[in-house]
């Protein structure tokens, strides 16, 4: 059995290469379990908020995420960011301040 027919995000990655309309994968709490927690994402919403995860396609590219406004950077630019600005680039929440 190859890749594509245990990890259901590279069946449909090669199932949709023409371009059309974005559509999430889905996947039972089992499968979810089964993944690396070094390749999802998670952002921890307040109730009444579902929290939603993502998986990263790419397992070399290391992924930070905002705990305050749950954006995802690429890791170095955003050390290279907080160590000139001390915040979040993006919602500019201090790093220092506790969530």
């Amino acid at each position: 059995m190859d890749d594509t027919e245990e990890d259901p995000f590279l069946a449909k990655l090669s199932f949709e290469q023409g371009g059309s309309d974005f559509v999430p994968v889905v996947v039972n709490r089992s499968v979810l379990r089964s993944m690396s927690r070094r390749d999802v994402l998670i952002k921890r919403w307040p109730k009444p908020l579902q929290w939603e995860y993502y998986r990263s396609l790419l397992p070399d590219v290391s992924i930070t995420m905002c705990s305050s406004c749950f954006q995802m950077f690429h890791s170095e630019d955003y050390e290279l960011l907080v160590l000139q600005h001390n915040c979040c680039p993006y919602c500019r929440r201090p790093i220092d301040e506790p969530n």
